[in-house]
């Protein structure tokens, strides 16, 4: 179990709820601070995801370009490229890739936000990221992108 808050600042448990054998998504995470990266990659494992580390966002961009990651989490203040340019080379460079670009960052305020979600990203969390609130996002996009499918028999 891992410790988080919740929004109002009351602490609350995580419990890790690995996905169904062979749902795991394959993703990619990316952070300057390397015991971060570490630390989120290995929760993202116990849940059952396949996960690369990149430490800045030239590596972020060249390993995501030819892995292919499901989901992209990245820190938005890597020194370098940050997280904003490296989102917004990824869609120009593939821009039919179904990717989740998910923005982490201890900037929490409104034009940072605007400005990381006009770059391309879908989510956006302020650190410490409450986990339940990551790990629940990435359930649902895998689940939305198994109903898109072209394997799933039509509803109805």
């Amino acid at each position: 179990m891992v410790l988080q808050t919740t929004g109002a600042g009351e602490p609350s448990m995580y419990e890790p709820h690995p996905s169904p054998a062979g749902s795991g998504l394959r993703l990619l995470v990316a952070d300057d601070n390397r015991d971060a990266a570490e630390s989120l990659a290995l929760l993202m494992e116990v849940d059952g995801h396949t996960v690369q580390i990149a430490n800045d966002g030239r590596e972020a961009l060249e390993m995501a370009q030819r892995l292919r990651p499901d989901v992209c989490i990245l820190d938005i203040g890597m020194p370098g490229m940050d997280g904003n340019t490296v989102a917004r080379c990824l869609r120009d460079a593939l821009p039919a890739q179904r990717m989740m670009i998910v923005a982490v960052t201890g900037r929490s305020q409104q034009e940072d936000r605007a400005r990381s979600l006009a770059a391309g990203f879908d989510l956006y969390f302020t650190k410490p990221i409450p986990l339940g609130a990551l790990m629940g996002s990435l359930a649902q996009w895998r689940d939305e992108g198994a109903a898109l499918s072209p394997s799933t028999p039509p509803q109805g």
